[in-house]
């Protein structure tokens, strides 16, 4: 049975609080500075991939290609994220499944303009890099899933 629109929602959701999870388990861990890493953890899921960034460059001996590309997939994933989780829900009509969808709505000049659709299939996608996404950054850093 294919997943239904609000749970293929709540599977991105979940993964990226467990992405935060271990995003905020590897600056702790390459943290010199526990009362920095407490402050850090408050910010915003984007900038502390961006302290994750130079942390691994600094203190990790993966290779820079390695860093680069989770920090970036994370990055991606917290902008998609973001408009999954800020945006409206909307359907047709029809009552089938497959006009569920999300807007992503941007406000200029005092109107609201769709800037896109995020769609079942999307959604799907999204859901499939995040695992991706967890189990590279797993791979990478065991240490950070430790805390």
């Amino acid at each position: 049975m294919a997943d239904s629109f609000p749970m293929l929602i709540g599977k991105v959701i979940h993964h990226c609080g467990a992405l935060e999870l271990l995003t905020d388990g590897a600056i702790k861990t390459l943290s010199t500075d526990a009362l920095l890493s407490d402050e850090i953890s408050r910010l915003t899921f984007a900038r502390r991939i961006e302290v994750l960034r130079v942390l691994l460059k600094a203190r990790t001996e993966l290779p820079s290609s390695e860093s680069k590309r989770l920090c970036d997939l994370l990055a991606e994933i917290a902008r998609r994220r973001n408009e999954v989780a800020h945006n409206p829900i909307v359907t047709d009509d029809s009552s089938t499944p497959s006009s569920e969808r999300i807007l992503v709505v941007r406000h200029q000049g005092g109107r609201a303009n769709v800037k896109r659709e995020i769609s079942r299939d999307d959604l799907r996608n999204l859901v499939t890099s995040t695992r991706e996404a967890l189990e590279l950054f797993v791979g990478l850093l065991p240490s950070a899933a430790h805390m």
